[in-house]
C-alpha cells in the first residue's frame, strides 16, 4: 500500500512539504515556509521563534501527521525557501538523512548555522543531478529539471513496485543558459516503464503558456539596460536572489554598456557566494559582491559619487520592507534616487496580497523621487498551461496530484487531466494534512 500525505503547498503558494510511505516507510519530499506569512511577521525574528509558533503562523508545515511514523529520508527538489526554508526547524524531529543536489545541501547548511539554538543534526548527502541512491528497499532518483534555480531535480520515489514523481516547479527550456535542460529523455523512459502517480505543479498555471526561455529574459535585459543608460543618471536592478542565471545576465550586460556592475544585499551575496563555491557560474574576477551591511554602505557612498558608472544590483523586486531598495526609496541608506534614475524589476510579483501590496508602495514612492520603471523584465521559473499539458502527457502518470498553487491553479491542473482523458478517479485534488492510500 502506498500512502501520500501533503503536509503544505495545497491551495498555496509556498509551505511545501510532502511524505510518501511505503508499507510503513516514510520518504519526506521538501520542508518549505510560506514567504507571505513569514513576511507579514515584519521585524520579527524567525531564527528566534520556535517550531510551533511558526507552524501556528501558517509559516511552516504543521508535520505532527507524522509522530510515530518511520521516516527513513528527507529528499529536497531545489534551494528555494518554500521548499527548503523549514528545515532548520522540522528536520530536527527525523533521525534521518537530508538529500540534495550540491547547490541545495550548501543553502541547507547557511540555513541551519542561521538558527539560534538548531537541533538539526541530520546527516547531509550531496546527491549529483542524474543520479540515484537507496534508503532502506526504497529507491530515490534525483532528475535534472529546469527551473530558476540552478541544480534543480524531480524527486523520483520507488518503493513496492511503484514509481511516485514530484514535480511542484518546472519548466521546459531548451536554452537555459545556465544549468541543464529538463531532462526529457529520462522522462520518457520512466513513462515507458509505468509512472504511478506524479505530483505536478500549478504556480503559473493559469497563464496560456509556453513559458519563454530564459535566453528571452536576457535579450529583454539587454534591450533595456542599454535604452536605461544615460551619461549621468543611475541604473538599479532587482531580481530573485536565487537566479544565479539572471544575475549573470544583468552583470555581463552592465559590462557590454560600459557600467560596473556591483552585486548589494544579504540574499544576493549568500547565493552568488555559494554557486561560486560550487562552481556552477564563473562570475568576473571585478565583480564585487557585498552583503555586510558596513560594507553595502561604503560601497552605496562611492556609488553616489560616480551614479553613471555603475550598476546596482539590490535585493527588493517584491518591495520587502527590509530590503535595500526599499531602503533606498525611504531615504534610509548613502545612495538616494533622483530624477532620471532607471529602476528594472527583472522579477514578477509573487500572487499573495501582501506583495502585491509591498510592490506597489515600493514603486509609487520611486515614482515620486523621479525615477522610471521599467517592470516584468522577467520570465517564469514555472510551466504555463500548455507546458503543463505537454508535461503530464510525457510522464502519462496512472493518477495525477495536482500541488504547489492556489485553489484556482489545482483546479486547472486537474481539468488539463480532464482534457487529456483521467478520470475522476485518477485525480486526487488534496488538502494539507489529507492522506491519501493508493494501490490497496
Amino acid at each position: 500500500m502506498i500512502e501520500v500525505i501533503p503536509l503544505g503547498g495545497m491551495g498555496e503558494i509556498g509551505r511545501n512539504m510532502t511524505a510518501v510511505g511505503f508499507n510503513g516507510e516514510y520518504i519526506i519530499v521538501d520542508m518549505g515556509i510560506r514567504l507571505d506569512a513569514i513576511l507579514g511577521l515584519d521585524e520579527i525574528d524567525m531564527s528566534a521563534m520556535g517550531r510551533q509558533e511558526l507552524i501556528n503562523f501558517n509559516g511552516i508545515p504543521d508535520d505532527s501527521v507524522l509522530n510515530g511514523k518511520n521516516v527513513k529520508a528527507i529528499a529536497l527538489t531545489h534551494g528555494h525557501l518554500d521548499h527548503i526554508g523549514a528545515v532548520g526547524k522540522l528536520a530536527g524531529a527525523y533521525e534521518s538523512p537530508i538529500y540534495g543536489s550540491p547547490f541545495t545541501i550548501e543553502l541547507v547548511k547557511h540555513l541551519i548555522r542561521e538558527e539560534r539554538s538548531s537541533s538539526t543534526k541530520n546527516e547531509l548527502k550531496k546527491v549529483k543531478p542524474g543520479s540515484s541512491f537507496m534508503v532502506g528497499d526504497i529507491e530515490v532518483e534525483f532528475v535534472p529539471i529546469t527551473h530558476s534555480i540552478l541544480q534543480s531535480v524531480l524527486v523520483v520515489v520507488r518503493g513496492d513496485d511503484k514509481t511516485i514523481v514530484f514535480a511542484s516547479d518546472f519548466k521546459i527550456d531548451e536554452k537555459p543558459l545556465l544549468g541543464y535542460k529538463t531532462d526529457s529523455s529520462r522522462l520518457k523512459k520512466l513513462r515507458d516503464e509505468g509512472i504511478f502517480a506524479a505530483f505536478v505543479g500549478a504556480v503559473r498555471v493559469n497563464e496560456p503558456g509556453p513559458t519563454p526561455s530564459e535566453s528571452r529574459a536576457r535579450e529583454m535585459l539587454r534591450d533595456v539596460m542599454r535604452k536605461a543608460d544615460s551619461d549621468s543618471n543611475s541604473i538599479l536592478v532587482t531580481t530573485f536572489s536565487s537566479h544565479i542565471a539572471r544575475i549573470k545576465s544583468i552583470v555581463d550586460i552592465s559590462f557590454e554598456i560600459g557600467r560596473t556592475p556591483v552585486v548589494l544585499g544579504r540574499s544576493l551575496h549568500e547565493y552568488c557566494s555559494t554557486a561560486s563555491q560550487v562552481g556552477l557560474v564563473d562570475f568576473p574576477p571585478e565583480l564585487h559582491i557585498h552583503g555586510r551591511p558596513n560594507a553595502v554602505r561604503n560601497v552605496l557612498r562611492e556609488v553616489e559619487k560616480f551614479r553613471g558608472e555603475y550598476v546596482l544590483i539590490l535585493t527588493g523586486h517584491q518591495g520587502e520592507p527590509t530590503s535595500l531598495l526599499t531602503r533606498i526609496s525611504d531615504r534610509d541608506l548613502p545612495f538616494k534616487v533622483r530624477e532620471g534614475d532607471e529602476i528594472i524589476f527583472s522579477a514578477s510579483v509573487i500572487p499573495n496580497p501582501m506583495n502585491e501590496s509591498n510592490r506597489r508602495i515600493l514603486e509609487a514612492k520611486l515614482l515620486a523621487q523621479g525615477a522610471h520603471i521599467y517592470r516584468d523584465v522577467h520570465v517564469s521559473g514555472h510551466a504555463g498551461r500548455k507546458d503543463t499539458k505537454e508535461f503530464i502527457k510525457m510522464l502519462c502518470p496512472e493518477h495525477l496530484i495536482p500541488c504547489h498553487g492556489t485553489e484556482d491553479g489545482l483546479k486547472i491542473v486537474a481539468d488539463i487531466g480532464r482534457e487529456i482523458g483521467y478520470s475522476k478517479d485518477q485525480i486526487h485534488m488534496l488538502h494539507n494534512g489529507e492522506k491519501l492510500r493508493l494501490g490497496i
